[in-house]
């Protein structure tokens, strides 16, 4: 363990109720100040050789979020639909891809689209220019689900609670259904969708 002096003589000064608050004030300083003056300085030099003082001045803090950070808005999935691209087989009337947009056009919450959201590109907000803009544009690819096992559900029931159950969304017991899993390639913007079968 190693310790750090937050006042001169702080290692033998005992917190009291009496200087609970400033000890609160000083641990804070040193955690988002002290402990990273080194971390901030580099990412400041490296984001200034990026863009330009004068650049940012023209921003308030607020749109410069919205920038780095992309927008708080609501997840318009609708949006999304017009400018997926289909990979892999599937194309935007394959049944996989249609169970896969009534469940999360018509069931998901604004929880479960962020989640959604992040799975695939690794930001839970939506792209400040949406989704016409992402580069690379959000991608659906067929994937074989060969390990898929029979069960009593439907297909489109298989889909709904594997995808619910990995993003993490319900708790069911899971059984009935061993089917392989969605999975992503954040740095593609690529959902890995299984061809679900019955």
């Amino acid at each position: 363990i190693v310790s750090e002096e937050l006042m001169p003589g702080g290692s033998v000064t005992p917190v009291t109720n009496s200087n609970k608050i400033s000890y609160i004030h000083q641990v804070a300083h040193y955690k988002m100040y002290t402990q990273i003056k080194k971390q901030t300085r580099a990412f400041c030099a490296g984001f200034k050789s990026v863009v330009q003082d004068d650049w940012l001045r023209m921003f308030s803090l607020p749109e410069l979020q919205k920038l780095v950070s992309g927008d708080c808005a609501s997840i318009d999935l609708s949006e999304l639909r017009k400018h997926v691209r289909y990979l892999g087989g599937y194309h935007g009337s394959h049944r996989v891809i249609l169970w896969f947009w009534d469940i999360t056009l018509n069931e998901f919450s604004e929880e479960e689209k962020s989640a959604l959201l992040k799975f695939v590109t690794s930001c839970s907000r939506p792209p400040l220019m949406g989704f016409a803009s992402m580069s690379p544009p959000f991608s659906i690819r067929a994937v074989d689900d060969a390990e898929q096992e029979p069960s009593d559900m439907t297909p489109g029931e298989a889909l709904r609670s594997s995808f619910k159950s990995f993003l993490g969304l319900s708790q069911g017991s899971g059984e009935g259904s061993n089917s392989r899993l969605p999975s992503s390639s954040t740095c593609f913007n690529l959902l890995k969708l299984p061809v679900y079968r019955s």
